[in-house]
């Protein structure tokens, strides 16, 4: 594996922009482990469906579950830019202020891998996705459309 980019957000990362960019709430990277909240570390991968990377990781202080607000700050503004961030728990506000930056929180119990999640969303994207993938991927679909007219005309495309 190659050396890890150390960023400030999720949006400064190179990536494919066809792939979901999905973080994971992990203590180590390979299991899904931490509250939201209290999560002292976020893995992030680009997955498309046929591969996945992993692009960065960036570490967070412990924190304890005492519904203080501020320990958010850090954890939302290194997310911006991602698609999808997995978690073990996540408290009404911290799921709010990640829907208003675009970013679809998903809890889910018991532990589970990185890498079983990780298939699981490229088996929906070589598939039928979820409502929630599905809308990601038009969402991804449709900026490409855009955003080709725009790099036309800073070409200087007349047609």
């Amino acid at each position: 594996m190659s050396e890890l980019t150390s960023v400030a957000c999720v949006a400064d990362v190179e990536a494919d922009p066809q792939a979901v960019l999905v973080a994971f709430a992990s203590m180590d990277g390979d299991m899904v482990d931490q509250h939201f909240g209290s999560a002292q570390a976020f893995y992030l991968f680009a997955v498309s469906a046929d591969s996945a990377e992993l692009l960065a990781s960036q570490e967070f202080g412990h924190e304890k579950k005492d519904g203080n607000e501020d320990k958010l700050k850090p954890k939302l503004a290194w997310l911006v830019g991602a698609d999808v961030v997995y978690c073990g728990s996540i408290g009404g506000s911290a799921t709010r202020q990640l829907i208003a930056l675009g970013v679809n929180p998903i809890k889910v119990s018991g532990g589970p891998d990185v890498e079983e999640l990780i298939e699981d969303i490229q088996k929906q994207m070589n598939g039928t996705p979820e409502f929630w993938l599905a809308k990601i991927l038009k969402d991804k679909s449709q900026n490409k459309t855009d955003s080709r007219f725009d790099d036309m005309d800073d070409e200087g495309w007349d047609g």
